[in-house]
């Protein structure tokens, strides 16, 4: 792996669980065991620094979405799979990643914000392709769900809205997968989505 690639792995995990204010240049270059200077011979800053660790994040998450909807048998099981994907690695990002993003590196927060929009667009052929399998209701405003997808995955990453000291991670996943998923499926969606539950209660 280069120095490149690899400082940019390890230092988006030093961000995402420590919380990005808290991360020096110096506190990363020790992590890596590398010189502050070799630091920052490859990122000239740490706002470039995080810049690369997000962009590269967020490639990443969406090259791993297109592969899940590729490889699933069926429009449900894509969307439960995504879904799970997303709201499981809530739980490996610190809360005070978002409040740093927006306190002390809009910019960055911003174009998040931007690629965010843009990929909701990835769910509407996803649900459309759903509809004409029969798995998702004719009637289901795709806009409108699009909209609570986005509002549900914002509100698991802030803890305003999220009562974390009173249900876990693990519970908001399950009844937001299986309550968002079962309102817009048909009763032969809401039987695919039984028989993933099935299976996942079985594999435990």
């Amino acid at each position: 792996m280069e120095l490149r690639d690899r400082i940019i792995q390890e230092a988006s995990i030093l961000f995402f669980s420590k919380g990005i204010k808290s991360m020096t240049m110096s506190d990363i270059a020790n992590e890596l065991g590398i010189s502050k200077r070799t630091l920052y011979e490859v990122f000239r800053d740490k706002e470039e620094l995080l810049d690369n660790c997000v962009t590269t994040h967020l490639e990443k998450a969406n090259t791993e979405m297109e592969a899940i909807a590729t490889n699933s048998e069926n429009v449900i099981d894509s969307l439960m799979r995504i879904y799970a994907k997303h709201l499981r690695e809530v739980q490996n990002v610190s809360k005070t990643v978002i409040h740093d993003l927006k306190k002390y590196h809009k910019p960055i927060y911003e174009k998040i914000e931007c690629r965010q929009k843009e990929g909701m667009g990835f769910f509407a052929p996803l649900f459309k392709r759903g509809i004409e399998q029969g798995l998702i209701r004719e009637d289901a405003n795709i806009e409108i769900m699009l909209w609570l997808l986005k509002s549900q995955f914002k509100a698991l990453m802030d803890d305003e809205y999220i009562p974390t000291d009173k249900y876990s991670t693990d519970e908001f996943i399950r009844v937001i997968i299986l309550n968002f998923i079962r309102g817009m499926a048909t009763p032969a969606g809401n039987e695919k989505v039984d028989s993933i539950v099935e299976t996942l209660n079985n594999n435990r």
